[in-house]
């Protein structure tokens, strides 16, 4: 159920603002799914879930490579009101396990 709420939440975007803290804290899931679901909902809500920029910069480092590659687009759709995550996603352009996308 948590998955497919994140989904929805997601598909909503930037109306769906208010779940942006819930959002945020569904990153720490136990729940693989459930985390990279949230980042991919956060960034569908685009600019509007800045609050969350800590907690996905946070998720950069997640076991999961899903979440962790979430996290990243999710930061470039909150684009430039994400610059605080900036260290972050430069110490991600070092970690050789992400695949390379064309």
């Amino acid at each position: 159920m948590r998955c497919s709420a994140a989904e929805a939440l997601g598909q909503i975007g930037p109306k769906a603002e208010a779940a942006v803290p819930a959002l945020a804290k569904a990153l720490q899931d136990e729940e693989p799914g459930v985390r990279w679901r949230a980042a991919k909902a956060l960034g569908q809500i685009g600019p509007k879930a800045e609050a969350a920029v800590p907690a996905l910069a946070k998720a950069l480092q997640d076991k999961e490579e899903k979440v962790r590659q979430d996290a990243a687009v999710a930061l470039g759709r909150i684009g430039p009101k994400a610059q605080a995550a900036a260290p972050a996603l430069v110490e991600a352009l070092k970690d050789k396990s992400w695949p390379l996308v064309a």
